[in-house]
């Protein structure tokens, strides 16, 4: 099948720590790649004693090459590991169908944040898939925090995987809600996202955070569902405004609930929709308590 242009380099770039976080959001890159044909990059980034070695006797020269030699005995070993953890993941029903060799690696000593965004913008992959956090048993936690600034600072977009999702094969890739601030970036995330759900065959919520009694917003999402009828041939996106008051989790918790939503999408915009999320406690439980994943764009 031809890729959508959303997967146009055909890599699906994946952090892990071997956590069972980390097997979640493998899995769930496994079902897009399936889709779009696109390999997985497996990505794991540890830390080396090696960078705390104290001053030896001896030339600047003698003491970096005593570091490199550490680090490439321990990147050595963290090879084996990886190979380990990939022949786990053949045991999932959805890497029985996935060719081993669309699956590649990197392995890289330094802190996990710096890594994953150095790496993202070095091979430029079509989209990261991660987890919400996890717990790896030769790193320090590589999600929670880092997932937050893998968000923030990617250019590409991000699915973030929480460690209480159940997978039931394509059967949980049915509703989507894509949260909009009627800014001129979503016409951008639209068409990612069209291409991202068609590829499920993905049912579109389009929701709006404000006061229904707001005409001017209610001609908005009018606006909006004319757009993804007239752009796309999308009749039957459901677009809906709800209430920040009295509790924005609770509304949009309630919504998910009530129409069986599989996952929450949005853009990322600078001081906009995504930072009114993380500025409120909240805001994080969406992130790191929310049993669904999240699909964040950038503008």
């Amino acid at each position: 099948m031809e890729s959508p242009d959303i997967f146009k380099n055909g890599i699906i770039l994946v952090p892990v720590d071997y956590s069972e976080n980390s097997t979640q959001a493998c899995r769930y890159a496994v079902k897009i790649a399936n889709k779009s044909g696109g390999k997985i990059c497996l990505f794991h980034a540890f830390y080396s004693p090696a960078f705390d070695l104290i001053e030896l006797t001896g030339g600047l020269q003698t003491q970096e090459q005593l570091r490199a030699d550490v680090t490439e005995k321990l990147v050595e070993s963290e090879k084996q590991d990886m190979l380990k953890y990939i022949d786990s993941l053949f045991e999932f029903n959805e890497f029985k169908d996935y060719g081993r060799d669309k699956i590649q690696f990197e392995i890289k000593a330094g802190l996990a944040k710096d890594e994953i965004i150095a790496y993202s913008e070095e091979i430029c992959p079509d989209m990261v898939v991660m987890g919400t956090h996890g717990t790896g048993k030769k790193s320090t936690a590589l999600f929670g925090s880092i997932t937050e600034a893998a968000i923030l600072k990617l250019k590409v977009p991000v699915i973030t995987v929480p460690v209480e999702y159940k997978f039931v094969g394509e059967e949980n890739l049915r509703k989507i809600v894509y949260l909009t601030d009627f800014d001129e970036s979503d016409f951008v995330s639209i068409k990612n996202l069209m291409q991202f759900t068609r590829m499920f065959n993905m049912a579109i919520h389009c929701i709006h955070i404000g006061p229904r009694t707001d005409k001017w917003e209610m001609l908005k999402m009018e606006g909006l569902k004319d757009y993804f009828k007239n752009a796309y041939h999308q009749n039957d996106v459901e677009c809906h405004i709800l209430d920040l008051e009295p509790d924005l989790l609770q509304s949009i918790d309630k919504y998910v609930k009530e129409n069986d939503i599989n996952m929450i999408s949005l853009t990322h915009k600078k001081r906009k929709l995504l930072d009114k999320f993380f500025k409120t406690s909240v805001a994080k439980k969406i992130f790191y308590h929310a049993e669904i994943p999240l699909l964040v764009f950038h503008s």
